[in-house]
């Protein structure tokens, strides 16, 4: 049932978020690629296709999750020292993955939902992306690079799509966009990403797609 995306809020989009217009909530349009723009209280925009439910899947086959960073984020502005080398911003994009992916795969296993690598009747695909990774200008914290980046106002915004994996069929979009909590902290290092607030948006996101499955299957 179409109410049972309502709290989705994990899903993606198949197109580079580099050249994807990702609306505001308040110049959201009331369709868009053929799904309807529905009310939410669990996210920013949803849009679902006429009809659609997530009714009968028992599985997921989750993408990699893709990040950006905002373009107006330049941690190397205005500073010569202890710069961030390409390696750092990869570093960053790997870890938030690998977290999204850890966190999504333990939620979903708590409502017997699998993670797989197959197409089938059964498997929802759902590929993330963030799109717009903003961390709070850093401070110096200790001698060599380490660095400290606070979280508030950090922030970033999923932009998810949900698939049926053989028709790939779109059933839903969703922006959802999340300030990190105040009392969090975004660390980095030369060799350690520490993403304690990040963590705490990661989850909700997961909690949201697997209570969008639970209401959909009955449970």
């Amino acid at each position: 049932m179409i109410r049972s995306l309502v709290v989705a809020s994990v899903v993606t989009v198949l197109i580079a978020p580099a050249v994807w217009p990702v609306p505001a909530a308040a110049q959201a349009p009331a369709e868009w690629d053929g799904l309807v723009q529905r009310p939410s209280r669990a996210v920013d925009l949803l849009f679902v296709r006429p009809g659609a439910s997530l009714e009968g899947f028992k599985a997921v086959r989750l993408a990699p999750l893709q990040v950006s960073f905002d373009e107006n984020w330049d941690p190397n502005r205005g500073t010569r020292a202890n710069r961030l080398t390409a390696a750092d911003f990869q570093r960053i994009k790997d870890t938030l993955a690998r977290e999204f992916a850890r966190a999504s795969a333990s939620e979903l296993a708590r409502s017997g939902y699998a993670i797989v690598q197959r197409s089938g009747p059964d498997v929802l695909d759902v590929q993330p992306f963030i799109v717009d990774l903003f961390i709070t200008a850093p401070g110096r914290t200790g001698a060599g690079r380490t660095r400290t980046y606070t979280a508030n106002p950090g922030r970033m915004t999923l932009v998810a799509e949900l698939r049926d994996s053989e028709t790939n069929t779109i059933l839903a979009r969703v922006v959802d966009r999340r300030n990190a909590p105040s009392s969090g902290v975004f660390q980095l290092t030369t060799s350690v990403t520490n993403i304690g607030a990040a963590r705490q948006i990661i989850q909700r996101w997961a909690n949201a797609l697997r209570t969008a499955l639970d209401a959909a299957n009955g449970r």
